[in-house]
């Protein structure tokens, strides 16, 4: 194990343990590569011995990695202490500093093999179930910390910028809905509502699970049946802070809810 990378993996790991941050990491001693951001995440991974219940995908769509500066797609893991089911109250402590955002997430069906050739979209749409999704984003990093911006290898080192997830129930006959269309209403405390991703923003969920899911086969990762997989923020991602309420309606699907408590 390359030594860079193993003192940026443990760093991280005490951080996620104990919902903490570090300063950014100098050029020097950050990922320069995705396979090296790779690396620290999967170390990470080892380190923290969390059983994994699925992925996250963060700047699938080529419009948010313009936006944000990233090279592209941001992939993490999903940890099941970190997994709640709307409605849901959330520590906290735990994830002072988060951002709340809506997303579309699934769960499989069925195991997925790692395999040749390539999953197709509709053989990984058979595979899902749909479930409307809350992410509560955020970041290991001290903000404005070190010498430089943060990088999309950064970001892919620190699992992602996850935190935890709140999944709504499933919906099973989803086919038909629009992705494209599908009205979403934010608030925070019945506040204004926050703003929705559109247009160029937005993107079919299924392709960029499909997307997810055969770039984790290419690096060796299989998944499971019940595994979740979330494709990325569809509203501006917003702080909550403790004691906040954030209701988010998914057209007439669902309406979930999570507090921070």
């Amino acid at each position: 194990m390359d030594a860079k990378i193993e003192r940026l993996a443990v760093a991280l790991a005490e951080a996620w343990r104990n919902f903490t941050t570090i300063a950014l990491p100098e050029a020097a001693d950050a990922p320069a590569s995705r396979a090296e951001a790779y690396a620290v995440q999967d170390r990470l991974n080892e380190l923290l011995g969390e059983r994994v219940v699925g992925w996250k995908v963060g700047a699938a769509i080529e419009a948010v990695q313009r936006l944000e500066g990233h090279d592209g797609p941001i992939p993490g893991r999903l940890f099941a202490s970190r997994l709640f089911h709307a409605p849901a109250a959330v520590p906290g402590a735990r994830f002072a500093g988060h951002k709340v955002e809506c997303e579309f997430g699934f769960r499989l069906t069925c195991d997925l093999p790692v395999r040749r050739p390539r999953f197709t979209v509709e053989t990984i749409a058979e595979a899902l179930t749909f479930h409307p999704a809350i992410e509560l984003a955020g970041s290991r990093y001290v903000p404005g910390t070190g010498s430089r911006p943060p990088r999309t290898h950064d970001a892919i080192a620190d699992n992602g910028g996850g935190g935890a997830f709140v999944f709504g129930p499933a919906v099973r006959e989803w086919r038909e809905i629009d992705f494209d269309r599908l009205p979403i209403e934010p608030r925070i405390d019945g506040g204004a509502p926050i703003r929705v991703y559109q247009g160029d923003l937005r993107r079919n969920p299924v392709t960029i699970a499909a997307e997810l899911v055969n770039d984790l086969a290419a690096r060796g990762v299989a998944l499971r049946m019940g595994d979740y997989l979330s494709t990325g923020s569809l509203t501006l991602p917003t702080p909550i802070g403790r004691g906040q309420t954030f209701v988010a309606r998914f057209g007439e699907l669902a309406a979930l809810k999570v507090t921070l408590g």
